[in-house]
């Protein structure tokens, strides 16, 4: 995705939630690996897009609409050179979740859940988890179609978004969340959802 295409955010009263939006006009958008805490309701609006799961794939074009289950890692890419647009609502859930498991993929998130910093460590993770470093990461991707790292990464960006929705300052967010600095959160923040930590910060402040 290029750095300069941002998305619009903005949180709405939903019941007794308030409900976050995205909306994002044509362009070639590809998000990073991610997951959300809710359930996310996407409707494309125009051109198509690859939806991808850990075990399956779907094409999405304009008019459709689709659930992606809270906790499932997935990515949304382009087909063609024409780009897509899309709108994406949350529908809160009463737990963050990182979806089902086997055993060994939970024990390695509860690992990563508790670095305190985004030095992944393979080895050490997978001595922990009494397996082979390679054997972890082969049926980590399997289990959630990402790695390790990125896993990690979205776990951090997920503490700082917790933080952000509270008013924390965003350098107060991105070190706390075990980033190295203000300039890695964006970064990261930008190429998961297509939007600044600041913009975040802002609908929620709104």
């Amino acid at each position: 995705m290029h750095a300069a295409a941002r998305t619009s955010f903005a949180v709405r009263p939903g019941g007794s939630d308030r409900v976050e939006t995205i909306t994002g006009g044509r362009h070639a958008w590809r998000f990073r690996p991610h997951f959300h805490a809710g359930d996310e309701i996407v409707q494309v609006l125009a051109g198509r897009a690859r939806l991808r799961f850990p075990a399956a794939c779907r094409v999405v074009v304009a008019g459709d609409t689709v659930v992606v289950p809270a906790g499932v890692v997935h990515r949304f890419e382009p087909v063609d050179n024409h780009g897509w647009a899309f709108a994406s609502r949350f529908v809160p859930t009463k737990t963050a979740s990182t979806g089902e498991s086997p055993a060994l993929g939970a024990q390695a998130k509860a690992l990563l859940s508790g670095r305190p910093s985004l030095h992944t460590d393979v080895e050490a993770i997978a001595l922990a988890c009494a397996v082979s470093a390679g054997h972890l990461a082969r049926a980590f991707r399997r289990e959630t179609g990402t790695s390790l790292h990125n896993f990690h990464v979205l776990l951090a960006l997920h503490k700082a978004k917790a933080l952000l929705r509270e008013q924390a300052p965003i350098i107060e967010a991105a070190l706390d969340a075990g980033f190295y600095d203000q300039a890695h959160l964006n970064r990261e923040f930008v190429k998961t959802f297509g939007m600044t930590p600041a913009a975040f910060r802002a609908g929620w402040a709104a």
